[in-house]
């Protein structure tokens, strides 16, 4: 019986510290909401609401991202702390002196994971690509008839350009996820490496991503001119095969 009772006790405890540590911590979604607010100025209010449903819902997008950010800081903190040569290279203060308050250097690893983190995020707001500029190069290189049939969706496409921000916002802050990955992955297998590569997580989150979200950005230029040239080359044909201008681009960029 008291056995039994143990393990439930243990059960109790151990489920909401798991269901804890898989959720966004407050930090992280205190940081999403400085993401949402630099991109909402930097993109301006209608562009914004055209990306993203509600405030809401940019920030419950970038919170995975930040939590992934808090994740690195952790790693990068351990590291530090585990250096011998930290002090040689921090003006002769130890790991504790350097992050920590008061004479006993107190909260040092809880300080230094939020210096750390801090500094990625900033980096990662500052080179985050915005999305209505990244429309507006597309329709400027492929001319404001193609990119209304590339991206409209009523009868005369008038809403194309809300449709490319809404896409490009929603693939862009995918692109970011998948390289907070990759970027994670590189740094647990090489922690010098990393380092020496990359300024923070932060620099290589942004680096990675935005070179992905450039050749997709190309790529789908690329097939749109495709198609408007097929179109013209012959348009039954044309309608036949791909019965959607749209339709036509997806195809082509993902052929």
């Amino acid at each position: 019986m008291r056995t039994m009772i143990a393990t439930l006790v243990v059960a109790v405890f151990v489920a909401p510290v798991a269901a804890f540590a898989a959720a966004p911590s407050g930090d992280a979604a205190t940081s999403a909401k400085a993401d949402c607010t630099a991109l909402q100025a930097k993109m301006g209010a209608t562009a914004f609401t055209q990306a993203y449903s509600s405030f809401g819902s940019c920030v419950s997008r970038f919170a995975s991202l930040e939590q992934q950010t808090i994740v690195s800081a952790q790693a990068t903190c351990t590291a530090q702390q585990a250096d011998t040569n930290f002090a040689a290279t921090h003006g002769g203060k130890t790991f504790d002196q350097f992050y920590g308050t008061g004479k006993k250097g107190n909260n040092a690893f809880d300080n230094c994971v939020r210096t750390v983190a801090k500094a990625s995020s900033q980096t990662e707001r500052q080179n985050r690509l915005n999305p209505a500029r990244t429309c507006r190069a597309s329709r400027t290189s492929m001319g404001t008839a193609v990119f209304n049939s590339t991206f409209g969706k009523n009868a005369n496409d008038k809403n194309a350009f809300g449709k490319c921000v809404s896409k490009t916002a929603s693939s862009q802050s995918h692109n970011e996820t998948a390289a907070s990955a990759s970027c994670k992955s590189q740094q647990d297998a090489d922690e010098a490496g990393f380092d020496q590569k990359f300024t923070n997580f932060g620099s290589c989150v942004s680096t990675t991503a935005n070179q992905t979200s450039t050749t997709q950005q190309q790529a789908t230029i690329a097939a749109a001119k495709q198609c408007a040239s097929q179109l013209k080359s012959n348009a039954t044909a044309f309608h036949s095969k791909f019965h959607t201008f749209g339709a036509c681009v997806s195809q082509t960029t993902h052929a």
